[in-house]
């Protein structure tokens, strides 16, 4: 069975996070005027519930933001062209594409001295691959060889508890070898091209020995190898973190600490405007006469983000869910354009792919044929699927935040208007349990942003599971789009993969198993205090380790 992980973003949520809080009329100074004696601080929001920062459980942007700068990982990925580097890794290569060999550099070390070294990303990847550890990484090592023998059967609770029926049958990963403290060797199940560009996503971390002796406490308070140690975490309030005197790599900001603030989905503008936070965005509500400032606009910063909107079905339940032209006639009632106007004003652009054109290699606009608004058009292929039945309301499932809130009402009221169609929202804490459990009788709001740059982590993670009775969260399956997606790994190139990826996408779309809804556009609005302001190309948060702290 296919993992899903849980972005617990929409690209609404991604751009509040990542651009968190304008300065409003002055400037960005602190209350008082001037900037207290002390540590070089920058301040910042978190918007979401950020649950832990063990890397290997970390797929949510506001705790990956956090941890680009507590962790270092093999490969970085270079923010205007998404390209990546090799970062603690000197050397990744293979002959064949199934057996890659891995060579860190010498003389990196955790926080508490422990060696980065072959046996940390090791330890730490068997951890994220053992299935009853129950991380929200785990999916990541399906491609690597034992990983099946590692999961067992289990169950986790809404507390978090695991109960586990089955033991699984190996606890390490037979096709990960330390050979020596400076080389891994990687087996995998079958040929994948993009192997060494994923390996910049947080969930191939390494993990200091430490952590995992007392991996409650790390969770709260990691042991990272990055430019910045976590002094304290009080969840749900704030997370402050400080400069690693003894950090050896290169990559390392001129200030000395970073507090953030959690806002749990509320908005950070407030203070933004105060002088309180060094980034952010303001509520819709605020957004045109923000952009009208011409003082704010002078610390303006966007670019096109790589985040998709989109709306998924409970396919696995039957009609009308599986109906295709059901499908056609929801997207084609939706003017997305005049919800973005509406609600995410200079935020985002209506979506025509299932892949974001330009975000990563294969991105194509235009991809879907039925993403146009077109009420008449959507009323035809509603009756051709023979209607909504009658005295039965839509539900629209997704997360509890403002802004999801106003984006799905407009879209509901757009289902209502143009097809006759009843809805309710249904707003929940547990959006991604009971995604995982198949527990929504309705339509449900999704958001994806791609983890390492390849057309294909924008399909297989989402789509492919290999299971005829589809994947977890749609119930999705199509014969072709899988056979499309091990050709394109097991392509010679990344060229020759991406090309084959790009395939498998038109298959996507004409079974249209869900509807595209926006690409998010990532902006950010700074104080005076800094400047260099970078835009991560993935996640669309600040890249701290270029911003330049000016006082």
């Amino acid at each position: 069975m296919s993992i899903i992980k849980s972005k617990v973003t929409a690209a609404l949520a991604l751009l509040a996070a990542s651009a968190l809080a304008l300065s409003g009329c002055g400037g960005g100074s602190s209350p008082s005027g001037e900037e207290p004696e002390g540590p070089k601080t920058v301040r910042l929001a978190l918007t979401q519930d950020v649950e832990t920062l063990l890397p290997m459980d970390s797929n949510v942007n506001d705790n990956i933001a956090v941890l680009d700068v507590i962790y270092d990982g093999l490969v970085r990925y270079q923010p205007e062209t998404t390209e990546p580097y090799n970062y603690i890794a000197s050397d990744i290569s293979s002959p064949d594409n199934t057996v890659w060999t891995i060579k860190i550099k010498d003389g990196f070390t955790f926080h508490n001295g422990e060696p980065v070294d072959a046996e940390s990303f090791a330890r730490a990847w068997n951890y994220a691959a053992y299935g009853p550890n129950a991380v929200e990484n785990n999916y990541f090592f399906e491609r690597f060889k034992g990983y099946e023998e590692m999961q067992g059967e289990y169950e986790e609770d809404d507390e978090g508890k695991v109960t586990v029926s089955k033991e699984p049958t190996a606890k390490e990963l037979s096709g990960v070898e330390v050979v020596d403290a400076a080389t891994l060797k990687v087996t995998l199940n079958a040929p994948f091209v993009g192997f060494s560009t994923m390996l910049g996503y947080t969930g191939f971390f390494p993990v200091a020995k430490a952590c995992l002796d007392d991996i409650k406490a790390c969770a709260v308070k990691p042991i990272g190898n990055g430019p910045f140690q976590v002094e304290e975490w009080e969840q749900g309030v704030k997370l402050t973190a400080n400069k690693w005197a003894d950090y050896k790599g290169e990559e390392t900001p001129n200030f000395d600490r970073v507090e953030w603030t959690e806002y749990s989905g509320s908005s950070s503008w407030p203070d933004f405007q105060a002088g309180d936070l060094d980034t952010g965005a303001p509520p819709p509500a605020e957004w045109q006469s923000a952009n009208n400032d011409p003082e704010l606009t002078a610390r303006k910063v966007e670019r096109p983000g790589a985040g998709l909107t989109y709306l998924g079905f409970p396919l696995y339940k039957g009609s009308p869910w599986n109906n295709l032209e059901f499908r056609k006639a929801i997207s084609m009632a939706i003017d997305r354009k005049s919800i973005i106007e509406q609600v995410l004003p200079g935020q985002a652009v209506p979506a025509d792919s299932w892949v974001v054109p330009g975000g990563v290699p294969g991105g194509e606009a235009g991809t879907c044929e039925w993403c146009t608004f077109d009420p008449e058009a959507a009323k035809a292929a509603l009756a051709k699927a023979g209607g909504w039945p009658a005295g039965k309301t839509l539900t629209i499932s997704l997360g509890q935040d403002d802004t999801q809130e106003q984006y799905f009402r407009a879209i509901g009221d757009q289902i209502k208007l143009n097809l006759g169609i009843p809805y309710e929202l249904d707003p929940t804490p547990d959006f991604f349990s009971r995604r995982g459990a198949r527990d929504f009788d309705g339509a449900f709001r999704n958001n994806w942003f791609p983890d390492y740059p390849l057309n294909e982590n924008y399909l297989a993670p989402v789509y492919a599971s290999g299971d005829p009775k589809g994947n977890t969260n749609f119930g999705y399956y199509n014969q072709d789009f899988e056979k499309l997606i091990s050709e394109g790994d097991q392509s010679k190139s990344v060229e020759e993969a991406v090309a084959k990826y790009a395939e498998a996408e038109k298959v996507l779309a004409q079974d249209f198993p869900t509807v595209p809804l926006s690409f998010a556009l990532a902006v950010t609005f700074h104080s005076d205090r800094v400047e260099n302001v970078v835009i991560d190309p993935f996640s669309g948060a600040t890249k701290l380790r270029l911003l330049k702290y000016v006082g």
